[in-house]
């Protein structure tokens, strides 16, 4: 006698699944015994970006917001800057060498990275984001080179001296900005883009990432220059990161009161600790506080310090808030309000579920 079909109100529909979905398997059951969903499924697809979209978006945000800060105090400043821009130059590129092979890694298909540079997508963010980085990864490359010591590397010195004499370096320098103001604005929009609740619910992800990237580059610059006896260089710097600081915490205020529900995840999920005892306080509260010590120790090298932790804190508890997200049924349901502000699948009740016919 045949065995008969299964009950697709089983205890455990995931019997009848592939193998593909033991990852979704393993991580939705819980969210299933809390909230049915769909016959026992997420309705939304659980997004994979784990640690290395996490780096990366520590990693790019302080490369181009230091590329930005040099560039401005390269055409605003005076010579007392020179350090700080010979510095913004040199991180942009150290923290840009690893966005390449983070992103690589995560396509799953690393050898069809080149795909992405076929065509420009104007619809699309990462398609945006991949021409960005191609281009930005040139200009930080190029005036990097044009302020290297030739005479201290022998075997490149004489290529070093001919870029540096007929590369145009202002050029470059303001060919790049367009890349650096992309790289620095568009993870935020392409986070918003998707249909996560935690990152679609509220318009102002891409402000918060941005204010946050700008604030940890002027962290970075300050940390390079803690031994310059240039008091009035600290000073100003000091007072720009506590302008970057304010907006940051004006941006991450707005986002979470307009996500509302959707930052449950952040505020009482897995990554609640991390968001508000790592980015908010210690990253973005502390440090505000800390500038105002009397001891250049303090204001100077622990203030940056907890402001680069809490920029990492940020990024991961964003990224991986993004799987709580998608397996909250309650969340995916009410994510698409119509144009009477009305919850796409009907009523809003605690406990409904899109219909099963």
């Amino acid at each position: 006698m045949p065995n008969p079909s299964p009950n697709p109100l089983s205890p455990d529909p995931f019997e009848k699944l592939t193998p593909t979905y033991d990852v979704v398997k393993a991580t939705a059951r819980p969210e299933r015994v809390r909230d049915p969903g769909y016959y026992g499924l997420p309705i939304l697809k659980r997004p994979f970006w784990k640690w290395e979209i996490a780096l990366y978006f520590f990693s790019e945000g302080i490369s181009s917001g230091c590329y930005i800060l040099s560039t401005v105090a390269e055409l605003v400043g005076n010579e007392r800057w020179l350090p700080t821009i010979r510095f913004g130059r040199y991180l942009s590129f150290l923290f840009m060498l690893p966005c390449p092979p983070l992103l690589i890694i995560d396509l799953g298909r690393p050898e069809r990275f080149h795909h992405m540079l076929r065509i420009f997508k104007r619809t699309s963010p990462m398609n945006h984001g991949a021409w960005a980085l191609s281009g930005y990864g040139l200009c930080s490359t190029l005036m990097l080179t044009s302020q290297l010591p030739a005479q201290r590397n022998p075997m490149v010195g004489r290529w070093i001296r001919l870029a540096q004499r007929f590369l145009p370096a202002r050029f470059v320098t303001l060919l790049g900005m367009p890349f650096a103001l992309t790289m620095l604005s568009y993870p935020g929009v392409l986070l918003s883009t998707t249909s996560i609740p935690v990152w679609a619910q509220s318009h102002f992800l891409g402000e918060l990432l941005a204010c946050s990237y700008m604030s940890r580059a002027f962290s970075a610059l300050t940390l390079c220059t803690y031994r310059s006896d240039d008091e009035a260089v600290h000073k100003v710097l000091r007072r720009l990161e506590d302008v970057a600081s304010t907006a940051e915490a004006v941006a991450l205020a707005t986002y979470v009161g307009t996500a509302r529900k959707a930052t449950r995840p952040l505020i009482r999920g897995k990554q609640s600790k991390l968001f508000i005892w790592g980015a908010a306080l210690v990253g973005l509260a502390a440090p505000m506080l800390l500038r105002r010590s009397r001891s250049h120790f303090i204001r100077s090298g622990v203030a940056p310090v907890l402001t680069l932790a809490g920029s990492l804190a940020l990024k991961w508890s964003i990224t991986y808030a993004g799987q709580e997200s998608a397996l909250d049924s309650e969340l995916a349901i009410h994510n698409s309000p119509t144009s009477t502000n009305e919850p796409f699948w009907g009523p809003n009740q605690p406990n409904s579920v899109p219909s099963r016919a």
